[in-house]
């Protein structure tokens, strides 16, 4: 007979959630995309094995939205499946530039439309692109209070964080948050360097810290977020198996650990799966699911009275 601990929740759906580590572009329903790539001519591969592939496929598929309507499209319908998955409050990351129209503007008024889930959007520059073109992206998201943060994200190894210290510096004196992609295709020393070249307050992945515990003790007392996502892992190789993840490590060393998507359109996974699988790992029991929702809460950067509000609808959760 199954441990009570390993038990799924009937109502884990039901969860009120915060999800920090969501990819616009890359939360795109395959139908959507397939209609997308049929307007265009492109042809998107389906087959990846690791961070550099699937960056070549990310990037197809980026190009594919191209026409007015595609991020209200893609904001609209990421609301409607995170708001089945229980998530209340989402932070979006997305590239705004290198379109003929005004992606971001487009994605903030699709956003204000939606009643069931509160978006704040994070803006991404990619790591092996010139550095002038971050500094583009930044101004792109100049005076637009939806957006709260800039984030780093494509392949860690040969594009370390420091190239971007001048970049995110003048993103923090303009009030923007500072959410590195980190510790994913590459080691501690890249999660180390994201905390002290930009002065990073979460980081996305940092699943590698577990080769320094010496850096996991360092972000556990510091509270530094994680924000991780174990299908996204498993699909780029980062972890050879889900049962040899290491979210239990850094769970039982006490830092702040969320689960996240990533890119669900293109990995075939969703937050509620997320969790299930965190709840296997973990062996977590409701209260525990309720304690990894809350963990979701901490880690963003949600504004106080939505973040109260949670926290309460959590707690009224776990205690059904």
């Amino acid at each position: 007979m199954p441990d009570e601990h390993t038990l799924l929740p009937s109502d884990l759906a039901s969860l009120p959630k915060a999800e920090v580590h969501i990819h616009l572009e890359g939360a795109v329903r395959p139908a959507t995309l397939e209609e997308f790539c049929t307007r265009t001519g492109l042809s998107v591969p389906r087959s990846f094995t690791d961070l550099d592939s699937f960056v070549h496929l990310y990037e197809t598929a980026w190009q594919a939205m191209a026409s007015p309507g595609d991020y209200a499209r893609l904001v609209r319908e990421y609301c409607q499946d995170a708001a089945r998955a229980g998530v209340r409050y989402a932070e979006l990351e997305l590239t705004p530039t290198g379109r003929t129209f005004d992606c971001l503007q487009e994605a903030v008024e699709a956003a204000a439309r939606q009643r069931d889930v509160s978006v704040r959007f994070i803006v991404e520059v990619s790591r092996h692109l010139p550095v002038d073109d971050g500094w583009e992206i930044l101004e792109t998201a100049k005076d637009t209070p939806e957006v709260i943060g800039v984030g780093l994200g494509g392949r860690e190894d040969g594009f370390p964080p420091d190239t971007f210290r001048d970049l995110f510096a003048e993103a923090r004196r303009r009030g923007l948050h500072v959410v590195p992609h980190a510790g994913e295709d590459a080691g501690p020393e890249s999660i180390r360097e994201a905390l002290s070249a930009l002065q990073a307050e979460r980081i996305q992945h940092g699943v590698r810290a577990v080769d320094d515990p010496v850096l996991v003790t360092e972000l556990a007392s510091r509270h530094i977020p994680l924000a991780v996502c174990p299908t996204s892992n498993l699909r780029l190789g980062v972890v050879p198996s889900l049962d040899e993840h290491p979210l239990p490590q850094l769970w039982d060393a006490g830092a702040l650990v969320s689960v996240n998507t990533d890119d669900p359109g293109l990995f075939g996974c969703d937050l509620v799966d997320e969790y299930a699988i965190a709840g296997r790992l973990l062996h977590l029991d409701r209260q525990g699911y309720a304690q990894l929702a809350l963990n979701s809460v901490e880690s963003s950067f949600a504004p106080d009275t939505l973040k109260a509000e949670m926290i309460v609808a959590i707690d009224d959760w776990a205690n059904r």
